[in-house]
Parts: structure tokens; C-alpha cells; sequence
């Protein structure tokens, strides 16, 4: 016998073979991946250019840092142009120049924020079960987020200033509340676009992100194609520091919005009617990138955000009326519902839901309410032009006019009267001021229908709006989410701005 031990045959014939076969020893070993191709390269790559992702690109560039904006869109802004443009801060210096004396401390918004005051529905309205939690604020998103997000609103305000946007009077009743005038959403859209361009940032349109790529632990960057046009179908990748995700929600997504919202998902798709007053592209994107690496996601089942409209896309008034004027909402029996003050006109929704009642819902108002000081506010002119309000004398001819019961809304009308004569609602127990009689001419509008519009719910993150693995809640490094593809952000436009602010910065 040989005196070659066993380990050095097996060593010395591992090397024989490689010698044979014309590869060396080190060469037969396992290969790192080569580092994919990139086309194009920055230090904050953010995927969205809505009302998070635009702040996030302009705050970076602020920064000095070099940033690329991509949209899959072809024009900028996200839902937020279609919104009313009110935004929330405390304490700053425009209530200081107001002469604003209350304290309006960020701890007194926060308290006012999630005790469901400033926004639907929060504290105020239940989802579809009757024992369910309610549906609120805390219970719904991670407080210390929205904190996060609430401690930057004065910066949300100067931003918006700084492009020329300008505010409604402070109304005594909500001081944290600063509404815009009509067309400063798109100003301020304008204002981030143009800011973007004079600091060089590229803004990539038609471009849809696919792929979140990854360097081990860490994100490494993006991968896109475009979706139309000459280069439709074309894939390239952007290599990043840092990501920003700011796609928007999924209520486009039947598959997501089956799979996550289930009850909510056979609520028809629209703003202010059956497929109009929004884009039709909300298909989760970011959400489904980031689940894709392993992300965390958060508060998928909530109920979505709803308005309503009619069917046949005509003008119609906002259920939203019930906060500020008297109004009540009648079924198509000619009876009252609910507590329209409470219920908010989430709850109008939940009522059909819940009642199975497919042919709408309707407001019934009088002459104070038409002539009060909203009327421009709920275009009531246009709607009554548009054939979608009825007006009468006695509340049979109305009822004939809108093709109700007369008996029916004669009792509803006589027992509103009555009750607010005596200063107790007997049916729903409403006992806010707007609970009053209504007074010939009468008014009722056409039915209208639910429509959903957003989803909440998407990447999980913590305050600085890093996004967290579900395997352990800790940060991906490089990964931000923010607005609608953001599980803790509300439906508040100005967190969603916040957001971006942070991200911006942390990224």
C-alpha cells in the first residue's frame, strides 16, 4: 500500500481533474453574479411623480443630492389634482399673521386628527359588521407615522406657498385647516415640475417600474419599461442609492382588491361617477414590487375611500354636504336612513351596503340649505341645470316630481318638522345644530350611487418613512414608501406631502 493518505488522494485527484480538463482549481469555484447592466444611475431614484413623490424629488434636490424622477403616467400630480385642496397644519407663522392668538399646537392637531374631527371616517363611521371596531385613525394606521408626518405640516404650507398657491380665509371653526383657492393643485404641481427642472432632475415619463432590484439585503436600484410610444416594451434599469415608491394604491387591481378589500371590491369604480373624475391605473405597482422582496405590508383590509356620483356621469352633489348644511338622506322608500350628521356620507354608503339597496340614495334640503353660503361649494346651480334636482311646494308634488311615494315623504318631511320643533329626533337621535325643520320650496336630488376611488393600505414603514421586511420589521435598506403605496399615511393630502418631505431627506 501506498503511503498517500486519503484526504491527499482526494485533494490531488480534484486538481488532476481540473488540470485535465484545462480549468484551474480557483476557476472551478462558484462565481459571485456579475452586477446587472445599468442604464442609468443616481442617488435617490423615486417612482411616482404624485403629491409624495414629487416633494420627495424636490426636497432631495434641495439637499444637493442627484435625483431621477419615473412615472408610468404622462402627466404629473397623481390623484391629488382632483382633489378639493385643503390642506392641515398647527401652529405657524400664517396664524401668527392672522392674528391667530388660540395655541394650535401640534399636539392639539394630532388629538383633533385621529378623534375622527378633521376627516372621514375615522371615529365616526363603522366598516360592514356591526360589531366591528371602529374605524379609527389609531386603531387603523401607526400613530407614530402619522405623528412623523403631522411635525413637518408648517414646511407642507411654505412649500406650498413658495410656488405661489394661496389660501381661504381661516375659518373659526377649524384654524388647523387651510383650504386653497380653485386651480392651486395644479399650480402646485407646476411649481415642483419647474423647481425640478432649474435643478437638473430628469423626469422620465411612461416609464413603469417592474422590479425592485436587490444587492443582497440592500435595494441596488429599479427596473422599468416604457409603455408606449417608440420605445414601448423597452426594459432598462437605474441603478440607486436609495428608492423612493410613491405609486399610489391598487383599487384598479380586481385581483388585489378581491384578494385584500373582498367586501369592498363590488363597489363600483369612479369619483364622480360609474369610471370618470379619476385615472384608471391604480394597480398597485409599488405595493406588489415591495411584497415581491419581502416587505411588510399594512392595513390591506381597511375599507377604501369613497364619494358619489351618477351613473351617467352628470353633475351631482357631495354627500360631504351633511357636515355643514342641513340635509337628509332619503331611500328610494321616501324614508330617512340614518344619523346623517354622524354617519358622514361614509356612512350613507355603509347604509346601502349594509341594506342591500342597489337604486341609490337621495338629499333632501329646502330653501335655507340653496341659498346658504356653500352653494357654490356643491355647484347646486349646475346640478339644478343638469335636471338633477327637483323642486317643489308641498312635499307630494315633490315626491311625484322624483318619482317617490308621496305618502312616504310627506310622513318623513312632517316628522323632521316635528321632531326639530321639540328638539329631539326620535328616528336616528341627532342633536348637532343642523338637525332643523325644512321650509317650502322643498328640494331633492336624483338618486346617487357609491363609487370607490383609493384604497389605504400598502408598504409598512416607520418614521422616517423607511419601508420594513416582514420577516423581522426592520429597515430595508435604501427602501422608502410614501402617499397611497404607504400603509400608515391617511387620507389627508398633506401627509402624503409630508411624507415626501421625509422621505426625501431620510433618502
Amino acid at each position: 500500500m501506498s503511503n498517500i493518505s486519503r484526504r491527499s488522494f482526494f485533494e490531488g485527484t480534484a486538481a488532476g481533474a481540473a488540470l485535465l480538463t484545462g480549468v484551474s482549481a480557483v476557476q472551478a469555484q462558484p462565481q459571485k453574479a456579475a452586477e446587472p447592466k445599468w442604464d442609468m444611475e443616481t442617488e435617490v431614484l423615486v417612482v411616482g411623480g404624485g403629491y409624495g413623490g414629487l416633494p420627495a424629488a424636490v426636497k432631495a434636490a434641495r439637499l444637493g443630492k442627484k435625483a431621477i424622477v419615473i412615472d408610468k403616467r404622462f402627466w404629473l400630480g397623481g390623484d391629488g389634482l382632483m382633489s378639493m385642496g385643503i390642506f392641515y397644519s398647527y401652529k405657524n407663522r400664517f396664524h401668527e399673521a392672522a392674528g391667530i392668538k388660540e395655541e394650535l399646537t401640534l399636539d392639539q392637531y394630532f388629538a383633533r386628527i385621529t378623534s375622527g374631527e378633521a376627516d372621514e371616517p375615522m371615529s365616526k363611521v363603522r366598516d360592514n359588521q356591526k360589531l366591528s371596531v371602529i374605524y379609527d385613525g389609531i386603531f387603523k394606521h401607526d400613530p407614530k407615522v402619522l405623528y412623523a408626518a403631522s411635525k413637518v405640516l408648517p414646511e407642507t404650507i411654505d412649500l406650498l406657498d413658495g410656488y405661489g398657491v394661496k389660501f381661504k380665509p381661516f375659518n373659526s371653526a377649524n384654524y388647523f385647516q387651510f383650504p386653497t383657492l380653485p386651480g392651486s393643485m395644479s399650480i402646485f404641481v407646476k411649481g415642483m415640475v419647474d423647481e425640478l427642472a432649474a435643478k437638473n432632475v430628469p423626469i422620465i415619463k411612461g416609464l413603469r417600474a417592474t422590479e425592485i432590484i436587490m444587492d443582497g439585503e440592500r435595494v441596488a436600484g429599479i427596473r422599468a419599461e416604457y409603455v408606449s410610444g417608440a420605445k414601448k416594451g423597452t426594459e432598462v434599469r437605474i441603478k440607486a442609492r436609495s428608492v423612493i415608491i410613491g405609486t399610489g394604491g391598487f383599487v384598479n387591481n380586481k385581483e388585489m382588491m378581491v384578494h385584500y378589500k373582498r367586501y369592498w371590491s363590488t363597489v363600483d369604480i369612479g369619483f364622480d361617477g360609474l369610471g370618470s373624475g379619476m385615472a384608471m391605473d391604480h394597480t398597485g405597482d409599488g405595493i406588489l414590487m415591495g411584497r415581491d422582496i419581502g416587505a411588510a405590508l399594512e392595513d390591506m383590509e381597511s375599507m377604501p375611500k369613497f364619494y358619489n356620483g351618477t351613473y351617467d356621469k352628470s353633475p351631482s352633489i357631495s354627500w360631504i354636504m351633511f357636515d355643514v348644511d342641513t340635509a337628509y338622506f332619503i331611500a328610494p322608500n321616501g324614508r330617512r336612513m340614518l344619523n346623517e350628521f354622524e354617519s358622514r356620507y361614509t356612512g350613507c354608503l355603509l347604509a346601502l351596503m349594509q341594506k342591500g339597496i342597489k337604486e341609490g340614495g337621495r338629499i333632501l334640503f329646502d330653501e335655507a340649505t340653496f341659498r346658504s353660503n356653500n352653494r357654490d361649494r356643491w355647484s347646486l346651480d349646475k346640478v339644478m341645470a343638469a335636471g338633477n334636482i327637483f323642486k317643489a311646494d308641498t312635499p307630494e308634488e315633490l315626491a311625484r316630481l322624483a318619482g317617490l311615494d308621496p305618502q312616504a315623504l310627506k310622513e318623513t318631511i312632517e316628522r323632521i318638522n316635528e321632531d326639530a320643533r321639540n328638539g329631539r329626533d326620535t328616528e336616528f337621535g341627532r342633536k348637532d345644530p343642523l338637525f332643523r325643520e325644512l321650509k317650502a320650496p322643498y328640494y331633492i336630488t336624483k338618486p346617487n350611487y357609491p363609487f370607490c376611488y383609493k384604497t389605504e393600505g400598502g408598504l409598512e414603514v416607520n418614521p422616517d418613512f423607511q419601508v420594513l421586511r416582514a420577516k423581522d420589521l426592520k429597515p430595508i435598506p435604501g427602501l422608502f414608501a410614501v402617499g397611497a403605496a404607504c400603509g400608515s399615511i391617511s387620507a389627508h393630502m398633506c401627509d402624503a406631502v409630508a411624507a415626501g418631505l421625509i422621505a426625501g431627506e431620510k433618502a
